[in-house]
């Protein structure tokens, strides 16, 4: 019985086998049960990255020909003096971007600055503040009875000069009183 039915299975994969051709027969042997997945698998990889570089290389063309028709029309507008004239008067007019002032609109904003400015200066006044143009210079006060050493006031003199012109500061350096290097510790990388 057993033997009967141990041929009934090799019948049967004896016949799904017939179907298959010599040459994958011999990958199934050779590579084993899986290769046909791993295969598929592969094919399945390369027709995706193939896609993926169809749709960049489309996407290329038409970033490519809207630069072109990009390029076409500025060189037809920057050529043609009617069209130029027509362009910056819409982008420069009342309702391009830019605008320019009409010498009325220009009077009309003076007038609300110096408004404003006059508003400000009375606000000042009521506060008791002196306006800016009236009012004296500030100036630092030093501690009394306290005196700033030399290499403090060099260093505090060479930080404000690399804040406002660095390319002076060598200068600077080199007019260095005595001991003023020495005294500040330097920090180098080792």
């Amino acid at each position: 019985m057993q033997q009967a039915a141990q041929q009934g299975a090799a019948q049967a994969s004896d016949g799904y086998l017939n179907g298959v051709s010599d040459a994958s027969l011999e990958v199934l042997e050779h590579f084993g049960a899986e290769a046909p997945a791993l295969l598929n698998t592969y094919a399945c990889a390369v027709e995706d990255a193939l896609i993926e570089q169809v749709q960049r290389g489309n996407s290329m063309n038409h970033m490519l020909e809207a630069a072109a028709e990009e390029r076409g029309a500025m060189n037809i507008m920057l050529t043609n003096p009617d069209v130029l004239a027509d362009y910056v008067n819409e982008f420069f007019g009342p309702q391009g971007p830019y605008p320019t002032e009409t010498a009325e609109e220009t009077q009309i904003r003076q007038q609300h600055e110096a408004r404003a400015q006059f508003e400000a200066e009375i606000q000042a006044q009521e506060q008791g503040r002196v306006p800016q143009q009236f009012q004296r210079p500030q100036m630092e006060m030093p501690t009394p009875g306290r005196q700033a050493s030399a290499v403090n006031d060099f260093w505090g003199s060479f930080s404000e000069m690399m804040d406002s012109s660095p390319e002076n500061a060598w200068k600077y350096l080199s007019q260095a009183p005595q001991g003023a290097l020495q005294a500040k510790a330097l920090v180098q990388d080792l």
